[in-house]
């Protein structure tokens, strides 16, 4: 089986490794090819460029690089279809990920699977029906995201998400963060910014 895989920011990276690492306990002959991060790597696949070159957030971000982004938009798309595999998973960075499957899906008939659902339940409801002209399957990380995707036309499954796979803290850890950060009893918020640099950029 050849799977070809895009990740383009890092916890794209990071929820495409765990899924290589599980698939290849499956079927130890599986062969990947496609773009990654370092934890993809790390299981094994060569990127054909950077995913640094993907992880761009917002019109300032993303106007100067435009013309470098559509060249790599282009060059991984023939590469997906001149390697034939059996199927292209993109890891959520949708902006990118459709518009390669879309590139892909007009000269191939190659399965494509997107993993991590846009949040359609949230914003934006008509991006699933834009979505299934390109998409054949959805992987969910929400169980209450399967009817919406599968209203619009593409299978869906629910296969949970990463963050329940984490270790929790033990009590001691607990206490020992307090300590260290001389927090004492009081409350503690926790900010998640997201993958991006800019993101974190924009908080500092």
């Amino acid at each position: 089986m050849k799977l070809y895989l895009l990740a383009g920011e890092p916890s794209g990276d990071k929820l495409g490794a765990a899924l290589m690492a599980g698939l290849k306990e499956l079927a130890p002959d599986i062969e990947f090819k496609g773009v990654a991060g370092p934890l993809m790597q790390a299981e094994g696949m060569q990127s054909l460029f950077p995913m640094s070159e993907l992880s761009v957030m917002g019109i300032a971000e993303v106007l100067p690089k435009y013309p470098a982004l559509r060249r790599r938009l282009n060059l991984t798309a023939q590469d997906v279809i001149s390697w034939q595999p059996d199927a292209l998973l993109t890891i959520d960075s949708p902006d990118f990920s459709l518009r390669l499957a879309k590139l892909v899906k007009a000269e191939s008939t190659i399965r494509t699977i997107h993993y991590v659902a846009p949040s359609v339940w949230a914003w934006r409801p008509g991006r699933a029906g834009k979505m299934s002209k390109s998409i054949d399957h959805v992987l969910a990380l929400l169980p209450f995201e399967p009817p919406y995707m599968e209203a619009a036309g593409m299978r869906c499954d629910f296969v949970g998400h990463p963050v329940v796979a984490e270790p929790v803290a033990s009590d001691a850890e607990v206490a020992a963060f307090r300590t260290r950060h001389a927090i004492g009893a009081a409350p503690v918020i926790l900010a998640l910014p997201g993958s991006r640099r800019s993101e974190v950029g924009r908080l500092t």
